[in-house]
C-alpha cells in the first residue's frame, strides 16, 4: 500500500496525496478504536475477577512473546493485502478510508509482526471499554501514519529508492519492535 498510495501514484490517479493519507489514518483511527473498544469491553466481561496483577502479568509475559517471535524471524500466518482495484474503481477518500479501516483493524491485512496481536491482548487485558478504545485508536493512527514515509515518492526512481531502504532496514525494525515489546514486557513487571 505504501507503494500504491505515494504523491506518485496518488498524481497519477489525479488525486491530491496528502488528503488520501489523511482519509486513510482517519480510517486507521477508527478500525483501531473499534477493535480496541471491542476487546476492552470483552476484557470488562469477561475478566472482572481477575486481579491487575495478573492481568499486568500477563501483559509482560505476552510482551516477551511478542520479542521472542519477532527476533526468530518467523512469519505469523495470513497474507491478506487490501484490494487494490479499489485504486481505480473508487474516489480516494473511499480508498483511502477503506484502507485504512482495514490496517487499523489490525488483523484484516498481512500482519507483519507481533506487536499486532501484542496490541489486540493488550485491549483485552485493560478490561475497560475506554482503555480499549484508547489502545485501539493509538495502534490504528500509527499503523495509518506509516504511508508518510512515502512522502517524498515523486519519481519511479524515488519509488525504487524506498523500495530499497524498506528491505535493507527490514531487519532493524523488526528488532526495533522487537526491543519495544521488551521494553513495555519490562515496564510491566517492574510496575507489578
Amino acid at each position: 500500500m505504501l507503494t500504491s498510495i505515494s504523491p506518485l501514484g496518488e498524481r497519477a490517479r489525479g488525486n491530491q496525496w496528502w488528503l488520501t493519507v489523511l482519509w486513510l489514518v482517519v480510517g486507521a483511527a477508527g478500525g483501531g478504536a473499534a477493535v480496541g473498544s471491542a476487546l476492552g469491553a470483552l476484557g470488562q466481561a469477561s475478566l472482572g475477577g481477575v486481579s491487575s496483577e495478573v492481568r499486568l502479568g500477563l501483559l509482560a509475559a505476552g510482551c516477551a512473546a511478542a520479542a521472542a517471535w519477532d527476533l526468530s524471524g518467523r512469519r505469523l500466518p495470513g497474507r491478506r493485502q487490501v484490494n487494490e482495484d479499489w485504486l481505480v474503481a473508487y474516489r480516494s477518500w473511499v480508498y483511502g478510508a477503506g484502507f485504512g479501516l482495514q490496517l487499523g483493524a489490525a488483523v484484516a491485512t498481512v500482519v507483519n509482526t507481533a506487536l499486532v496481536p501484542l496490541l489486540m491482548l493488550a485491549a483485552l487485558l485493560a478490561g475497560d471499554t475506554g482503555a480499549g478504545l484508547v489502545i485501539g485508536t493509538a495502534f490504528g493512527a500509527t499503523r495509518g501514519a506509516s504511508l508518510i514515509m512515502g512522502r517524498r515518492v515523486r519519481t519511479p526512481d524515488d519509488l525504487r529508492r524506498l523500495h530499497r531502504q524498506l528491505d535493507q532496514n527490514a531487519d532493524r525494525i523488526r528488532r526495533a519492535g522487537a526491543a519495544l515489546a521488551a521494553s513495555l514486557g519490562a515496564v510491566g513487571l517492574l510496575a507489578l
